[in-house]
């Protein structure tokens, strides 16, 4: 088992961009709510404006702290959260597929992220730094998909009338056959008589 981190290069990506689309924010406000009174509009900038350095000062630094992910040959375990730390735990035999989703200068920026999908959901595991969802990505190659490919390969040497075939029939006949027993055929069951 190996334990991931998500990487400090997207939490300080994200604490730069906090404060400029909240400058954007408030640019939008003030030019498309120019109606509204003056009051208002100062009220919506000062929430905003503390929404961001609330945001960008407390809110990212915990949440990227207590960001965990553990991969193992047996589970994918994901841990983040501020206030509730909410874990998702993934049984690797259950994952479908995965691929890497790179934003524009990942190594630098952190924008790496790895969705799992599986029976029942998808797990994203987010802001990795390149070389750790290489690396994921390289283990789950290594260990999920080349088993299930093991599991599907047809032995090469032997009689083909030995490996099992998938049942010839025609659905839409055996959908609309009665099952055996009913229809016009069959015997009606006894009434009851009563006493």
């Amino acid at each position: 088992m190996k334990q991931y981190t998500a990487d400090k290069h997207a939490q300080y990506t994200l604490q730069i961009a906090t404060p400029i689309v909240t400058a954007v924010l408030i640019g939008l406000v003030w030019y498309f709510l120019a109606v509204l009174p003056h009051w208002l509009l100062w009220t919506l900038t000062a929430v905003l404006a503390a929404a961001a350095i609330l945001l960008s000062t407390l809110l990212l630094p915990m949440w990227f702290c207590t960001v965990t992910y553990c991969v193992s040959a047996t589970h994918i375990t994901r841990k983040c959260g501020i206030f509730f730390i909410q874990e998702q735990v993934m049984r690797t035999q259950a994952l479908q597929f995965s691929s890497i989703f790179q934003a524009p200068f990942a190594d630098a920026t952190g924008m790496n992220f790895i969705p799992l999908h599986a029976y029942g959901g998808t797990v994203i595991l987010s802001f990795l730094s390149s070389s750790d969802a290489a690396e994921i990505q390289a283990f789950l190659q290594k260990t999920v998909y080349s088993h299930s490919q093991r599991t599907l390969e047809v032995p090469v040497a032997g009689n083909p009338a030995d490996i099992p075939q998938e049942p010839q029939f025609d659905a839409f006949e055996s959908a609309v056959q009665p099952p055996s027993g009913t229809g016009s055929n069959a015997e009606d069951p006894p009434e009851r008589s009563s006493p």
